[in-house]
């Protein structure tokens, strides 16, 4: 990521809870949902990647799943943000960039992206190195907006993105700079086909694409060959 937007995510760190509701329209509830289920159970290892401040490791913790919850941003705020929330909870954070991620090969049996995919520089460097940090037979769970078929989701999109979001979303980013940048990241959508390429070419064998949201949001998961 650029410096550029890396300052920026570290000042509305505090505030990047509640950003992200606004962003999300409140999916990130029916994210931390899908991603819970599919949490390794026993001594797993999962990465969630572009953590946030967490919300999905506390969430695992507070639902007793025995994984262990591996968090990594690209911007050390963030991780800092939610150090409060982790508190006396054995869950693991480092700084790491999603094309040169922090950790050995095979060191995870899951790894979750929740709407970062878009953002990423080099998606195709990214999921490489997402397939080289998952053992063989690894789980990769992605989370992303798409393009709306059907006339309603695309209507609700078109109200949220226009009305709702501008709206509120100046106060809670609270930096013009920020807010500028989320503006055209909410509105940025997921190549569905594009991406599938792209992890097929990374060495995932199986990808299987379900929508949520009447087709506002779209997850895939994959299998590491």
């Amino acid at each position: 990521m650029a410096d550029a937007v890396r300052q920026m995510f570290g000042r509305i760190a505090g505030r990047y809870d509640l950003v992200n509701r606004v962003l999300s329209a409140h999916r990130d509830v029916r994210w931390r949902d899908i991603a819970l289920a599919m949490l390794p159970d026993g001594d797993g290892d999962a990465l969630d990647l572009a953590c946030g401040t967490f919300d999905l490791a506390l969430a695992a913790i507070a639902q007793g799943k025995a994984a262990r919850v591996h968090g990594c941003d690209f911007c050390a705020p963030m991780l800092v943000a939610g150090a409060g929330k982790r508190r006396g909870m054995a869950v693991t954070a480092a700084v790491g960039d999603a094309m040169r991620l922090p950790y050995a090969d095979g060191s995870f049996d899951l790894a979750l992206v929740a709407y970062g995919w878009r953002n990423f520089d080099d998606p195709a460097a990214s999921a490489r190195e997402l397939a080289r940090v998952l053992r063989p037979g690894g789980r990769l769970l992605i989370l992303e907006f798409f393009r709306p078929r059907r006339l309603w989701p695309r209507l609700f999109y078109a109200t949220f993105g226009r009305a709702v979001f501008p709206a509120v979303g100046r106060v809670l980013a609270g930096d013009a700079a920020a807010y500028h940048y989320l503006r055209e990241s909410v509105r940025r959508f997921l190549d569905v086909s594009a991406a599938d390429a792209t992890l097929a070419q990374a060495g995932f064998a199986e990808r299987r694409w379900r929508s949520f949201f009447g087709g506002v949001s779209n997850a895939v998961a994959a299998i590491r060959a």
